[in-house]
């Protein structure tokens, strides 16, 4: 068995997982207007994933990284959970450049909603609709 992490248990037991027992991040480096940037769909669960995502940014020589709303675990649009605001800060630290699309932003309640319209005017993290604007985005230079 490989053994890719590891916690202590309440018993005081350790808990290891396989790297099998543990879905992977499905992303893709892809190149706009000379920007490269890394598109997260689907896989974030934890928030020590987001340094994951830095290092793979690294990796591929990326700034730049567009994340689905599809990408992120059901505790991001719980703002009580501070995961979304943890995972985030953990990307703009490296400064990295993060786009999100969230199609319907109202859909996860009036408090994410009013999260995602102050993040429309973001300088390091911004909000879109759509895909094609978040991708011009993250092209723009500077």
């Amino acid at each position: 068995m490989i053994y890719r992490a590891c916690r202590r248990g309440y018993d005081f037991g350790i808990i290891c997982f396989s790297v099998s027992e543990i879905e992977p991040m499905q992303t893709e480096v892809m190149t706009v207007k000379q920007t490269r940037l890394i598109e997260c769909r689907a896989g974030v669960e934890r928030l020590d994933q987001a340094l994951e995502l830095v290092a793979l940014c690294a990796e591929r020589d990326a700034s730049s990284l567009l994340l689905t709303e599809k990408a992120l675990p059901p505790a991001f649009f719980d703002l009580s959970s501070r995961f979304a605001g943890e995972f985030i800060q953990k990307l703009v630290n490296y400064r990295l450049s993060v786009a999100g699309v969230f199609v319907d932003g109202a859909a996860y309640g009036e408090r994410f909603g009013e999260y995602l319209n102050e993040a429309r005017r973001g300088r390091q993290f911004r909000v879109f609709d759509d895909r094609e604007a978040a991708l011009a985005w993250l092209a723009e230079p500077g």
